[in-house]
């Protein structure tokens, strides 16, 4: 029954009931014609002008703020659809309204008609100069407030879509006085304004935190953070989770110059600190990969001259690793002689020839080397010219010695099979010229056939047996032919470890060859004599070969692969190594074995 006019909206702007007063403001004859309709259904006004834009603009900034707006005067019509239009100026008060449980519901608007004011204003000289003032003051005052809320409401939605995480701490205890989405993300809960930093975030109490906004507040410095671990609990369950975050704890003053509060800004970089730790990890892991496989990377920039490279490129070339940029004069040392034409910066090719596959060696301090394989791509700057060279070096040093094995193990396999087949013929050779019939002729043959496949077989696994040097050599010489009357074998039990029965296998097989076809054994009065002694303690067996009585003999003009394999297929022995010389009575071979003392 109130003689006010008010009317009643939901937050969508709909008119849920209003007074009798109001029905008789805005000219309607029953709540029918309004209640349940949109305001802007039941006053329907141009979307484009004035009045319809500070209307709506009011009530949205109710919605949106919770907090009540005025209007000092507005003009509008009310007039019911299909009457001449009624221009009026309208006060209007617009006020939220909250249920039990703080929950906005309605907005409440209080409406006063003060169209007559507004017309009486040029009728009446003296006391409408008062009115007219107090109407224009009104006027600028609403024009102000409004711009204000504008201005206010747009500061307010860009602090709350703010990236970065904002909050506002005011008072000593610092108390949230604002917080945007971002921050009540970040930390995971809503329930922040009007509670200190220490009731809503207790778990950053033991983390620091408090105390450096103490110091922001006493000292009026700010701070800024870096790369800042905190812990919230924001996972699953409470638990709690790591974060990352660049962050300024800024102080602000109120009119004397006091701290007052702390603005905090700042931003979640956890996902960007998780990747860089995996990028690292993955560095990581590709470097260990490379070391693990030899392989070492580089850039050559062409314009400086130098070359960056990783740990294992410097190792590869003997670099230290503390060394900075490499100039490219100073690697091209480290580079055989012989292989440099094959890299980048040898001259007579083009750049993108030069860097193709290519394998050459490397000098090390001590003047060994090692064999590297090179690969390497142009990248041209902007212009289309060679900038730099970016590529990759692995270590083949294993690879090259491997195929250095297998190109001797060839030469050896095609001369021991030249041996072998002149063994067999000396074999039966002698054979039937000693035997008194063809069968007893083909027995010995088959026999000392069968002898020579024991012993290359044992050749072949590496592991010729028996270890027993007697036994070994005997085994040996029963494969020219055995004649006991040409032969002595003297010397004590001497057990061998597999290396060196193998390695002395093959001497003596050569020896023997040898003396078939060209020493002492190829005539009729020629003898050998096979002895040995030990020495240091039992540790070394001195071992000799004697040819007596052959054919004269005297030194080769170049050493064959015969003399060669017999000077390496045993090691020396601490600085005694195998000697071979050539006496006119016949071939003397001598090496120190070492002795298996082992159970």
């Amino acid at each position: 029954m109130s003689p006010n006019a008010y009317v009643l909206f939901d937050p969508a702007l709909v008119i849920v009931g209003c007074n009798d007063a109001y029905l008789r403001t805005v000219g309607r004859d029953s709540r029918e014609e309004i209640i349940g309709r949109h305001v802007f259904d039941a006053f329907p006004s141009d979307p484009d002008s004035p009045s319809h834009q500070m209307l709506k603009a009011s009530l949205d900034r109710v919605v949106a703020t919770q907090e009540s707006d005025y209007l000092a005067v507005i003009p509008y019509d009310t007039a019911a659809p299909g009457e001449p239009p009624a221009m009026r100026y309208w006060s209007a008060t617009h006020t939220p309204v909250f249920d039990a449980d703080g929950n906005f519901r309605y907005i409440l608007q209080h409406t006063t008609d003060v169209t007559e004011l507004q017309r009486s204003l040029p009728r009446s000289a003296r006391a409408g100069a008062s009115e007219a003032e107090v109407f224009r003051r009104a006027a600028e005052v609403q024009a102000t407030n409004q711009l204000l809320s504008s201005e206010v409401s747009l500061i307010r939605s860009l602090f709350q879509q703010a990236p970065g995480f904002m909050a506002v701490l005011s008072g000593p205890n610092h108390v949230f006085e604002l917080a945007n989405a971002a921050y009540r993300k970040l930390v995971g809960r809503d329930d922040l304004v009007g509670r200190s930093v220490a009731e809503a975030l207790p778990e950053v109490l033991d983390q620091g935190f408090i105390q450096l906004l103490d110091r922001v507040v006493e000292t009026g410095e700010p701070f800024v953070g870096r790369n800042t671990l905190v812990r919230l609990t924001t996972g699953p369950d409470g638990q709690p989770e790591d974060h990352f975050l660049d962050f300024i704890y800024q102080p602000f003053r109120d009119a004397s110059g006091r701290v007052v509060g702390v603005f905090v800004q700042g931003h979640d970089i956890t996902e960007q600190k998780r990747t860089e730790q995996e990028l690292s990890r993955q560095t990581e892991v590709l470097r260990l990969a490379q070391e693990a496989g030899g392989f070492g990377t580089f850039e050559w920039d062409i314009g400086s001259g130098t070359l960056t490279a990783s740990r294992t490129f410097k190792r590869l070339y003997g670099f230290g690793e503390g060394i900075g940029a490499i100039p490219v004069a100073v690697f091209r040392e480290r580079v055989h002689p012989e292989d440099r034409d094959k890299i980048a910066t040898s001259s007579g090719r083009s750049l993108e020839e030069s860097l193709r596959y290519a394998e050459y060696r490397i000098i090390g301090e001590d003047g060994s080397y090692r064999w590297v394989g090179r690969q390497g791509t142009v990248i041209n700057d902007a212009d289309g010219r060679p900038s730099k060279v970016v590529g990759a070096v692995h270590d083949i040093t294993q690879r090259k010695q491997f195929e250095a094995r297998l190109e001797t193990v060839a030469q050896e396999s095609a001369h021991r099979v030249k041996n072998l087949l002149a063994i067999v013929q000396a074999i039966v050779s002698q054979t039937l010229r000693r035997a008194g019939d063809i069968e007893t002729a083909s027995d010995s043959i088959r026999q000392r056939l069968m002898a020579i496949g024991a012993t290359q077989t044992a050749l072949v696994s590496g592991s010729p047996a028996p270890t027993d040097l007697g036994t070994l050599v005997r085994s040996a010489m029963d494969l020219l032919g055995h004649l006991p009357a040409r032969l002595r074998i003297a010397g004590p039990a001497v057990r061998l470890d597999a290396k060196t029965a193998l390695g002395l296998t093959l001497v003596l097989h050569e020896l023997g060859t040898n003396a078939v076809k060209y020493g002492a054994l190829s005539n009729e009065s020629g003898r050998i004599e096979i002895s040995w002694r030990l020495d240091d303690g039992g540790r070394v067996a001195l071992f000799e070969w004697r040819e007596i009585a052959g054919p004269p003999v005297s030194p080769p003009s170049r050493q064959g692969f015969g003399s060669a394999l017999i000077r390496k297929s045993l090691p020396p022995v601490g600085d005694d190594a195998a000697t071979i010389s050539y006496d006119p009575d016949g071939v003397v071979f001598r090496t120190p074995l070492a002795v298996d003392t082992g159970p």
